[in-house]
């Protein structure tokens, strides 16, 4: 596995290659479903299918690939659909309709908590490219210190707390660690972390790679939530403000909004 994936990240990822047997049990025991009923469910060309984009599933988790989320969500529908046809075909379960909920539940959390792994961007990027209006653009000059020591100049598109997506010229190796400083709302920051995808030049994105930042202290982490809660404060009354104001209060409100000091105390 990748190593900057988290340990529940991991921990979902061994659930989805189980999920065959695990399946198989939780559809014996909770659903209550009859032995015979079990071997008809084994037999069924449906339970391979679905057996099959689990474990697809898993291995994209684990692996960090960029389409796992999407089987991800796919796999969580059909689990569900699959639970619904079991509880009602199959099973003798007392309550139904509160172990579907159950796991309707359980799926909108583990869509929920793995949405906040993957939904950084290094991995389901955020920027619209075609939608960035140049008037107001997330462009953070940086400067990149590589493994090998080389030092290049980009420009930081895209940032969460786990990661930012830099526009970068050279060819920078997938995997690589580096270390990136740069300066935002008049604080200077020094991060690290390893590049987990690249992209080329397109319509969608400009070229450059996404960095995934090596765990945080509660210092820098404490620092990362200020920056991006500015970010996306800035963002909304960007999309708002642009159409309500004159074009002077605008800019005046907009420079305000960004030599604000950053607030630290939470």
């Amino acid at each position: 596995m990748k190593k900057y994936s988290t340990r529940f990240l991991k921990a979902v990822a061994i659930g989805y290659f189980a999920f065959p047997i695990a399946f198989l049990g939780v559809s014996l025991v909770l659903f209550t479903v009859p032995a015979l009923s079990l071997v008809r469910l084994l037999l069924s060309p449906s339970y391979y299918f679905l057996s099959l984009i689990a474990v697809l599933t898993g291995f994209g988790l684990w692996e960090m690939k960029r389409w796992a989320w999407y089987i991800f969500l796919l796999t969580n529908i059909l689990i569900n659909y699959s639970v619904a046809i079991i509880l009602a075909e199959y099973g003798s379960a007392e309550n139904p309709v509160g172990i579907f909920i159950g796991s309707l539940i359980v799926s909108i959390y583990l869509i929920f908590r793995i949405g906040r792994e993957v939904a950084v961007p290094y991995l389901l990027p955020k920027i619209r490219w075609w939608e960035s209006n140049p008037r107001y653009r997330l462009q953070i000059p940086t400067t990149i210190i590589r493994s090998t020591g080389a030092v290049a100049d980009g420009q930081i598109l895209d940032m969460s707390t786990g990661g930012v997506f830099i526009r970068i010229s050279q060819d920078l190796l997938q995997d690589e660690w580096i270390t990136i400083r740069f300066s935002v709302f008049k604080t200077q920051m020094e991060m690290s972390g390893v590049i987990v995808w690249r992209s080329q030049s397109s319509v969608t994105h400009p070229k450059g790679v996404g960095l995934k930042f090596a765990p945080l202290d509660r210092a820098k982490k404490k620092t990362m939530k200020a920056i991006t809660q500015r970010l996306r404060k800035i963002g909304r009354f960007y999309r708002q403000g642009r159409y309500l104001l004159p074009e002077e209060e605008f800019s005046r409100r907009m420079l305000e909004l960004q030599a604000e000091p950053l607030n630290l105390s939470v």
